[in-house]
């Protein structure tokens, strides 16, 4: 099956793992400043204070509160994290203002989204703690503004946070109580939510090696992805299931699979920069693992082009280039030198 797949995925021309020539990674500009290291410090500063300020930000109103976290959503979701570093303290700031004004579930539920979005970075980078803290006010202000689903989402970057320690099946038994809360329901939107936490548990299973309970817990993904019939936010769920699958099967040592996965789907079919890259990157680790450097190099200057930001931000990929760089392959890789600095990567 192996060799079906390297085949396949090196015939493809507009599906998941379309490659690019070398040529097309000349055409990316070497990146002065290093987006991991803004988005940490910006991050950092808003979470723990650091930053003394003498103009205090007035309250606005929830629409313009509303505004606001739907454009801090969409940087996310373009893996724009430069802006995304700029845009949340902002955020915070009005949304803080704002509740202290006139406490406004609203105002609450922006803040919410801001921490969530916090946390969401801080995953892309190198473990400090403030993931808990990120998450934690997120949990607390998702409980002030009445949203079962920011609360689920909160509970679920609670759980990655615990991941990140080490303690895996802890944060599998969290995800899977945040999940049990939402099991009966019926409402599209909350269903797609159960899903995230059935993939999220699943995640951490394959991270623990536990391939049984990975392997059941993407199953109920998948049924409570079915369940959504012909809602329009079907899509969105099955990419992000077919994006753990990918992750779950490298975790688990299973090259082949997860690569068979990730080319179930078209690129297209991933609504958002951010998990384009991201389920590109997994596809990229994959490759290595199965002892395919110029593969893997080829798959990052595909997620490099429909993501750079996630790309130059990452420290999996950087990790990743820096293991390329030592590759005994390094004839097949033109360009490698220009995306390690691209990526901030070293040998």
């Amino acid at each position: 099956m192996h060799r079906r797949v390297f085949l396949r995925a090196a015939a493809l021309t507009g599906g998941t793992l379309a490659f690019p020539t070398a040529a097309d990674a000349a055409t990316h500009n070497a990146v002065a400043v290093d987006p991991a290291l803004v988005l940490r410090e910006r991050l950092h500063e808003l979470l723990l204070g650091t930053t003394a300020t003498t103009v205090r930000t007035p309250p606005v109103g929830v629409d313009r509160l509303a505004r606001l976290a739907t454009a801090a959503r969409d940087r996310f979701a373009a893996s724009d994290y430069l802006a995304l570093a700029e845009q949340l303290p902002a955020l915070v700031d009005a949304a803080e203002a704002t509740a202290a004004s006139r406490p406004d579930p609203a105002a609450a539920r922006a803040l919410a989204t801001a921490y969530a979005l916090t946390c969401r970075a801080l995953i892309k980078l190198e473990v400090s703690g403030l993931e808990w803290v990120a998450a934690d006010r997120a949990q607390r202000a998702a409980r002030e503004g009445e949203d079962p689903l920011l609360l689920a989402e909160a509970r679920r970057l609670i759980a990655s946070a615990v991941r990140r320690t080490g303690d895996h099946d802890r944060a599998q038994a969290l995800t899977l109580a945040a999940a049990d809360d939402l099991a009966a329901t019926t409402r599209p939107g909350h269903l797609v939510m159960l899903s995230s936490l059935y993939c999220s548990a699943s995640y951490a299973a394959a991270r623990a090696g536990h391939r049984a309970d990975a392997v059941d817990l993407l199953a109920q993904g998948a049924e409570t992805v079915d369940r959504l019939g012909e809602d329009p936010r079907r899509p969105g769920a099955l990419a992000n299931l077919v994006s753990h699958r990918v992750s779950a099967a490298h975790l688990l040592g299973d090259a082949g699979t997860a690569l068979a996965h990730a080319n179930s789907l078209p690129l297209s079919a991933f609504p958002t920069a951010e998990r384009r890259g991201r389920v590109l990157v997994d596809a990229a680790s994959a490759y290595m693992m199965w002892g395919k450097p110029d593969m893997a190099y080829r798959t990052l200057l595909t997620a490099e082009r429909f993501a750079p930001g996630e790309v130059r931000t990452r420290t999996a990929v950087r990790e990743l280039v820096s293991d390329l760089l030592a590759s005994s392959r390094r004839a097949a890789m033109p360009g490698l030198d220009g995306l390690a600095a691209r990526v901030h990567a070293v040998a």
